[in-house]
């Protein structure tokens, strides 16, 4: 456990994870609104499915920043550092989609939502979903987060870590070339471009 003070970073646990999702939501307003729409309530319930799939069967570890007294979540960050299932995760994602916006609102969150893509390397730990809440942005959270994800993925014996960031969000790609991330490669979409206004999505890495 790492304690930035007035700040706690920890292990998220199964109880966190309505909390993560609410924040991860929150957080990417700019991406969830154009593909939910008048759903917004629904997205919650799908990211909560989401996340609770990603620890069982996606090798994918949370951790969560605690601050103030009584303590809430503020931040959060998943490290996928273990073996992944994609098939179970595919099948569960399209099953929380479908069961919350019927087949037509499924098929076009899905086709949104598959962006980035990304390809698991055994060799290499995979940052996802870094989120700071607003009102405790610029304390620095962020930073702490990517530090302690890293060295979550040395201890799982990776010797990389990577991640994507959208071409439109400067503060997050500047925290990341700061740290050290280099770009090894970008996608292009026209369909995330004209409905989310995010037309690249750029592939970091750094390497221990």
């Amino acid at each position: 456990m790492t304690t930035v003070e007035p700040f706690t970073i920890r292990l998220a646990q199964p109880d966190d994870e309505p909390v993560i999702a609410g924040l991860v939501v929150e957080g990417f307003l700019d991406k969830f609104r154009p593909v939910f729409g008048g759903q917004m309530d629904q997205s919650m319930r799908i990211m909560e499915k989401w996340i609770r799939l990603e620890h069982a069967s996606g090798g994918v570890t949370s951790l969560v920043v605690e601050a103030g007294a009584p303590t809430e979540i503020v931040a959060s960050v998943g490290v996928r550092a273990a073996e992944s299932r994609e098939d179970i995760l595919a099948r569960g994602l399209w099953a929380a989609l479908r069961r919350n916006l019927g087949f037509l609102g499924a098929t076009w969150a899905a086709a949104l939502l598959s962006y980035p893509r990304y390809s698991s390397i055994p060799t290499e730990a995979y940052v996802e979903r870094l989120v700071v809440a607003p009102q405790y942005r610029n304390h620095g959270l962020g930073r702490s987060l990517l530090q302690a994800a890293e060295t979550l993925a040395r201890d799982a014996g990776k010797d990389t870590v990577g991640l994507h960031v959208s071409g439109v969000n400067i503060p997050a790609l500047k925290l990341y070339e700061d740290e050290g991330y280099e770009e090894i490669s970008r996608q292009r979409s026209i369909l995330t471009g004209h409905f989310l206004k995010i037309r690249d999505w750029l592939y970091l890495r750094k390497a221990f």
